[in-house]
């Protein structure tokens, strides 16, 4: 029985490996990204935010211009609609902009079709406001499978490590998550429509400014090291001198 059950496992691993290979050989490498090289620092941290714009936004736009910080926004349709001038400001501030579909919808439980129009429709409206239809993707609730991702022209956004801003809504907690945890490399998921996210976050560049580290827009991140970023894969940690992660 015992031997039984290893060959199974071996078997289901081999299959999983497979599919994975496959996948990667179909990524359409032919749309690699690449941004431009910012520093050549060691200590870099990408900040991403989902589900805005919300009403913290202007608070976190107006605390990133005053810092020089660029961030990276993966935004919802149907709150984009709502507050069309912040998007703007984001996108002539230098931020990049995502796409975090319509009404964060889960991707197991929609149909490829419903993701697409979800995908579609954001992104047209933040190209009607900004001029750029947006080449990257955060699936809601990180939920995705890489034959999802094959059939999507998106370049897919995870993340290395976040203080669950959404389960602690505690300015305190979330700034001294970020001065203990900080880590070259990361890319850290908030959101700017928890209303203890923003004051945090601006302490905590203060703080990490002061010790080193640089705040980069997540596309510039994964490229420093001469990377290209392509459609059917999900990136989630950059560490310095290496290739960027993708899962």
């Amino acid at each position: 029985m015992k031997k039984r059950l290893l060959c199974a496992s071996a078997g289901i691993i081999a299959i999983i490996l497979v599919f994975a290979l496959v996948s990667f050989l179909v990524t359409p490498f032919a749309k690699a990204y690449s941004a431009q090289h910012v520093s050549d620092s060691k200590k870099q941290i990408a900040l991403t935010f989902d589900d805005g714009p919300g009403k913290y936004t202007q608070q976190l736009l107006d605390g990133l211009r005053e810092r020089n910080i660029k961030a990276s926004f993966f935004l919802m349709g149907s709150k984009v609609e709502k507050r069309p001038e912040l998007v703007k400001q984001m996108h002539d501030d230098g931020h990049l902009i995502g796409c975090h579909t319509w009404s964060h919808i889960s991707f197991f439980e929609h149909s490829m079709d419903e993701i697409y129009d979800e995908i579609d429709r954001t992104n047209s409206l933040i190209e009607s406001i900004t001029g750029e239809y947006p080449k990257f993707l955060r699936p809601p609730y990180g939920y995705y499978t890489g034959a999802m991702l094959n059939q999507i022209d998106s370049i897919a956004i995870l993340w290395s490590a976040s203080p669950r801003d959404w389960v602690h809504i505690d300015e305190e907690y979330i700034y001294n998550w970020f001065v203990d945890n900080a880590r070259d490399g990361d890319i850290i998921l908030l959101h700017d429509t928890k209303d203890a996210t923003v004051p945090a976050v601006l302490r905590a560049i203060d703080t990490l400014t002061e010790q080193g580290y640089e705040f980069v827009r997540v596309d510039e991140l994964l490229c420093r090291n001469g990377d290209m970023l392509a459609p059917g894969l999900a990136y989630r940690f950059c560490p310095h001198d290496s290739r960027a992660w993708y899962i």
